[in-house]
């Protein structure tokens, strides 16, 4: 849920990090929460009055971790929060950013001093109307920080260039705002027993997180950088996970999970990634049992050859009418043109009988290849379709009885 650092003043955390655990399964939270310490490099002095505050690291077993917490957000001189669409669906997160902001209104109203305490930083992109009006209110974007973190977010620089120029520029830019708030201002403390963030009524999860059409699971089947496929040159397209694949924009920015993320939480659902794994037909049959759409991103490439080529032969002989599969390509990936025939006859191999259904207007959910122009627009198609489905379910349309397909035309 939240980690914080404590300086400053005694019993005065120098600032407070607000995120939801969720965003911090791969530990990329805390990669960028010891960075941005080393950036601050408090005093010694400063460390040792206040030693550093992390909530699985210093709320011990046994100790009230309400109170801790109640404590740190009630008289921490700033605040960053990270910003997602697990955050704003997160109640303690909400209390949180709630009652920090109330702590700098009520600074403001006395002094009409603007401290500018609460540090916001876009950990993934959100949708607006994912975010409270209070939330709005709050500017989090600002030229210096870089078009590519305004657009991906810092967990995208994270992942696709560790370590980079863009990732540090950030985590300094974070770093001065801290300290331009923690230093100069006082902001008023609330102390328990007075006060008990669970009595706050934070202002999320926002409204509109109930209004949400559905969920989609998103299954990626691509090559890594220590794994490429066999037959390709290069890695260039192929980040450290599966999940990390990006066909459009080599060397990595965006990823095609992030953009997939983007169409279908821009439509009102929520998303899930996961890698396609032996499990795969297991995930799909208990997805269609909880009304959950899915969504394969398959690599051309990588769908021919082990791990992926036996599950994605097992799922083409069944039928999964609210499951989707796109195959991305980028138009000027010399390896993967359209006239590489045996590439394009081994995926057609792997989906025989779906390959009867390819780029159907009447039933699209088998999309092959898909340039990056097209993407959005036939993901945000199938998507609908599936979730129509659901809506419906038993009037999905099967494919059609009869011989195997004809050898593969010409793309």
């Amino acid at each position: 849920m939240r980690r914080g650092t404590l300086g400053g003043a005694l019993d005065q955390p120098y600032f407070f990090l607000s995120y939801a655990r969720w965003d911090d399964r791969a530990a990329y939270v805390g990669r960028f929460y010891s960075d941005l310490l080393q950036v601050l490099d408090l005093p010694m002095t400063v460390a040792a009055r206040q030693p550093t505050f992390r909530d699985v690291e210093n709320i011990l077993l046994g100790d009230d971790w309400l109170l801790e917490l109640s404590r740190a957000v009630g008289s921490c001189r700033a605040m960053v929060a990270l910003y997602s669409e697990a955050y704003f669906r997160s109640e303690y997160c909400g209390k949180e950013w709630t009652h920090f902001a109330a702590r700098v209104k009520r600074y403001q109203d006395k002094t009409s001093v603007q401290p500018r305490a609460l540090v916001p930083v876009l950990w993934e992109p959100v949708p607006q109307r994912r975010m409270p009006a209070e939330v709005k209110a709050v500017q989090y974007t600002e030229p210096g920080l870089g078009e590519t973190y305004l657009e991906h977010g810092l967990l995208q620089l994270m992942q696709s260039d560790p370590g980079g120029a863009a990732y540090w520029n950030v985590v300094e830019h974070v770093a001065r705002r801290v300290r331009d708030a923690a230093d100069p201002f006082n902001l008023p403390v609330d102390e328990p027993p007075d006060f008990d963030l669970s009595t706050v009524q934070g202002c999320f999860p926002a409204e509109e997180a109930t209004e949400l059409a559905g969920h989609v699971m998103i299954f990626v089947a691509a090559g890594t950088k220590s794994r490429p496929p066999m037959g390709r040159s290069g890695t260039t397209y192929y980040g450290e996970a599966p999940c990390l694949w990006a066909p459009y924009s080599p060397p990595s920015l965006p990823t095609v999970v992030e953009r997939a993320k983007r169409v279908i939480t821009g439509d009102g659902h929520t998303a899930s990634v996961r890698a396609v794994s032996t499990q795969l037909i297991r995930c799909l049959n208990r997805a269609l049992h909880l009304n959950q759409a899915c969504v394969l991103l398959v690599d051309a490439w990588s769908a021919c050859e082990a791990p992926y080529r036996g599950v994605l032969v097992k799922y083409d002989q069944m039928h999964h009418p609210t499951t989707a599969v796109l195959v991305p390509c980028h138009e000027h990936d010399t390896e993967s043109r359209t006239d590489n025939a045996e590439l394009w006859d081994g995926v057609r191999g792997v989906f025989e009988r779906n390959w009867m259904r390819r780029n159907d207007p009447h039933d699209p959910v088998f999309w092959a290849p898909v340039d990056q122009h097209d993407f959005d627009a036939m993901l945000a198609r199938a998507v609908t379709v599936t979730q129509n489905r659901i809506a419906a379910r038993g009037n999905a349309r099967r494919l059609p009885p009869g011989p195997s397909p004809q050898p593969m035309p010409r793309l």
